[in-house]
């Protein structure tokens, strides 16, 4: 048996006879006649070609050129290739191979090497680097401990994670879209008109009944004035027409005066010669009928002083019914002007103006926000599959965000009752509302902004409450 030892690439050993040029930068000029893909052969009185060189392989009729890398060795003229990419490898393995298996080198095949894409790098660890590992590799036992502690405390915190995770779904109800709403009462435009008024800004504190602006109609308003000076007008003449019959009635004392002369004219001479005459004489009775008429408030003939009394009474009855009439059609106009007036239904504070002075706005138009004196609360919402395990009076727990801080404050539900979500109009549920514990007007509108986010949960009631519950009943 004959045994035969290489190298692991015996190829590199293989010396071929075959012309190869070199060209320094220099112009220096060398052919090498003895190489192999490890290296050449250059005659002992040769220049150095020690250096960066370029390599010409002629292949029919031209040459390959490629730069390479040569590096002296003991040998005198003995040269070896240093740091050949793949590319100039497989082009000097092609023209090795031929010239040792005597045929002449495809064009396809040189092609093929000058094309190789990339450089070939080792994906296994070198003999250096696999003795680097074992030195610092730590003592097997070592190692297992080591192991076994960082899987217990890392399974020691999935429990944890986990178990707090399912503790928490089982002891608390988590509420979806949770937000924060405040007692907002809007007030819109009664009717349209120009904003004349504003008598609040944003934060001023109102009560019940205070008017909050004023809204004028330009009609509404000219039909006020019109009425109003109807109202002076039926004024006048009924002070013209009480004037009258107060002139009138000062005549009285004046006319009886002269009835009464009239009649002592004729009484008197007649009572002297004539004392117990049992007759009157007819100017006597006459005398005496009109002034018994007259203080009976009766005249003797028609157009008499009392008739004219009761026309000008007349007269001053019938202005007053029309003073009254237009100042009952100015209250009516007035009212219907007051309409446009804005007071607060409720005490609260300002929260938003959204109308200036002097403009223009229509009927139902928002002018104005006004915040109840009530806490704010959050409102959230559950699906219906929960409706029989949450009930009004739960505690619940809101958290939130504050300044940049999470804070967590307690809660009751104080409000259920079945509606859409927000979110989704499209699920049907139940809408729960929380109030917040000890959180007063003040405290609610500075820690929880309208709209805001919150996460709302419910504790839910163990089971051992219902158990006690049911025994309870059941006693």
């Amino acid at each position: 048996m004959n045994i035969r030892h290489e190298c692991p690439m015996s190829d590199l050993s293989f010396s071929v006879t075959a012309p190869l040029y070199l060209h320094k930068a220099n112009g220096c000029k060398v052919t090498a006649s003895r190489w192999s893909l490890a290296g050449i052969w250059l005659e002992a009185d040769a220049p150095d070609m020690a250096g960066e060189t370029v390599l010409s392989v002629p292949f029919q009729g031209v040459d390959v050129s490629f730069p390479v890398l040569l590096t002296a060795t003991d040998t005198p003229g003995h040269y070896r290739f240093s740091e050949l990419t793949v590319r100039q490898r497989e082009t000097l393995s092609t023209f090795h191979q031929g010239v040792l298996s005597g045929q002449m080198v495809s064009a396809g095949e040189m092609i093929t090497s000058l094309d190789t894409p990339v450089d070939l790098v080792p994906m296994t660890e070198t003999e250096t680097e696999e003795a680097a590992g074992r030195a610092v590799a730590k003592p097997r036992l070592l190692r297992i401990v080591w192991n076994m502690t960082f899987y217990t405390v890392l399974a020691a915190l999935l429990t944890v994670f986990l178990g707090s995770h399912i503790w928490q779904r089982l002891s608390r109800i988590e509420l979806e879209h949770a937000r924060f709403t405040a007692p907002i009462t809007e007030y819109g435009a009664p009717g349209a008109g120009y904003v004349t008024r504003l008598n609040v800004q944003v934060g001023d504190d109102v009560a019940a009944g205070d008017i909050l602006a004023r809204i004028e109609d330009p009609e509404r308003e000219s039909d006020v004035e019109d009425v109003r000076a109807e109202v002076q007008l039926a004024e006048r003449r009924l002070k013209t027409a009480q004037d009258r019959l107060t002139r009138h009635l000062a005549l009285q004392q004046k006319r009886r005066a002269a009835l009464w002369a009239a009649f002592s004219r004729v009484w008197e001479p007649w009572q002297r010669h004539d004392p117990r005459a049992m007759s009157y004489p007819p100017e006597i009775e006459a005398a005496w009928r009109d002034l018994y008429a007259f203080d009976r408030g009766r005249d003797a003939e028609a157009g008499g002083h009392f008739d004219m009394q009761a026309t000008l009474e007349a007269g001053v009855e019938e202005r007053e019914l029309d003073l009254r009439r237009w100042k009952r059609e100015l209250r009516h106009r007035k009212a219907a002007a007051d309409k446009l007036l804005i007071r607060a239904r409720t005490a609260g504070t300002v929260y938003a103006v959204h109308s200036e002075v002097d403009g223009y706005v229509g009927r139902n138009t928002l002018v104005l926000e006004v915040e109840e004196k009530r806490p704010r609360v959050a409102v959230a919402w559950l699906d219906d599959s929960m409706a029989t395990r949450v009930h009004v009076g739960m505690t619940a727990r809101i958290a939130y965000v504050y300044r940049g801080e999470t804070r967590e404050a307690t809660g009751v539900v104080t409000d259920d009752h079945a509606g859409t979500d927000i979110a989704q109009p499209d699920r049907f549920g139940m809408k729960l509302t929380i109030r917040a514990d000890d959180t007063g007007v003040l405290n609610s509108r500075k820690w929880f902004r309208r709209n805001a986010p919150a996460e709302v949960s419910i504790d839910r009631v163990p089971p051992l409450a219902f158990w006690k519950r049911w025994v309870d009943e059941s006693a």
